[in-house]
């Protein structure tokens, strides 16, 4: 009777323990846990702010530009060129300048009530260079503006947003994004990722800087530019750029051209900022876009996008 008492006993005993020991498991586990989500969160906060030093350094680099009075914008100056990397506690900062201006502006295809027929026709010079439909030109126009489109276009359009899931109507206003391209008839994916790095979504009359475009968009200022007349056009602009309009005006590719010079500068007014953070796990990348004017730079809107390099590369 005593054995079977000490067996129950012993059991009871390893039981305790063996409960005690999961307890004690869970708690370590649920502390780690939580640790560990503090972590992030602390991370996560230090990466934003992290992301908004960036942004404010990059108003800074733009505002010492305009400062220093020079006649125009392009790649040599100093917020173009690729930036450091700056070291950070567990992890860095990566900052780059793009140049919004020297994207074509899908807005300025509608100006003052009207199709703006030399933002129009560049448009579709620029599909047509992309080997896309050039008639996709009239969908932004409308998307703005549907009156100013031809009726059976407006209706196809209508119908097309009539059919998608959810379905829905004409904006009837500017776009506020490149990404709203998507929504529009006849822009797949596929037509989307290729006009994409040639285009942006700005105020109507945002003009476009020649010493920024890039070849596509330099090659869709005249009728019957092929896309290495754009890369001469490009390699034409030098170190400094051109001083004026004029100066790519006279280039010997246009001379005999009909060039619009509505809507062409060599000045930038608008800037994209791209902040990226590794901090720890945590991984941020910012974009703001920024307008400068009148000795500084504000930001106009930012969106938080996914990192240009993946966790286990930094």
């Amino acid at each position: 009777m005593k054995r079977f008492q000490h067996g129950v006993a012993l059991i009871t005993v390893l039981l305790v323990v063996a409960l005690a020991a999961t307890v004690c498991a869970a708690l370590v586990t649920r502390q780690q846990l939580s640790i560990r989500g503090t972590a992030n969160q602390l991370h996560a906060r230090q990466a934003w702010q992290y992301a908004r030093g960036g942004e404010q350094l990059a108003i800074a680099l733009l505002a010492a530009d305009l400062r220093q009075g020079t006649a125009s914008d392009h790649l040599a100056e100093t917020w173009a060129q690729p930036l450091p990397l700056y070291p950070l506690d567990g992890g860095g900062l990566s900052l780059s300048i793009e140049d919004l201006s020297g994207r074509f502006n899908l807005n300025s295809v509608v100006q003052g009530g009207q199709v703006d027929a030399d933002a129009f026709a560049r448009l579709q010079r620029l599909l047509v260079l992309l080997r896309l439909d050039p008639q996709l030109a009239w969908q932004p126009v409308a998307w703005i503006a549907p009156a100013l489109a031809p009726d059976a276009l407006r209706l196809q359009a209508e119908r097309s947003y009539q059919r998608r899931e959810p379905n829905y109507c004409a904006a009837r206003r500017a776009l506020t994004d490149v990404s709203e391209l998507r929504l529009l008839a006849g822009f797949d994916e596929a037509a989307y990722q290729r006009l994409l790095p040639h285009v942006t979504a700005l105020p109507a009359n945002a003009t476009l800087n020649l010493n920024t475009a890039d070849p596509w968009v330099l090659a869709s200022l005249a009728d019957g530019l092929a896309l290495a007349d754009g890369r001469r056009l490009a390699e034409a602009r030098g170190g400094s750029g051109f001083a004026s309009v004029d100066g790519l005006l006279a280039q010997p590719l246009l001379q005999r051209r009909q060039v619009a010079r509505n809507g062409l500068a060599v000045r930038s007014n608008w800037f994209q900022a791209s902040s990226e953070v590794a901090i720890g796990e945590r991984r941020l990348r910012l974009l703001s876009v920024l307008y400068r004017d009148a000795g500084t730079a504000q930001v106009v809107a930012r969106q938080l996008v996914p990192p240009v390099f993946p966790e286990k590369d930094r």
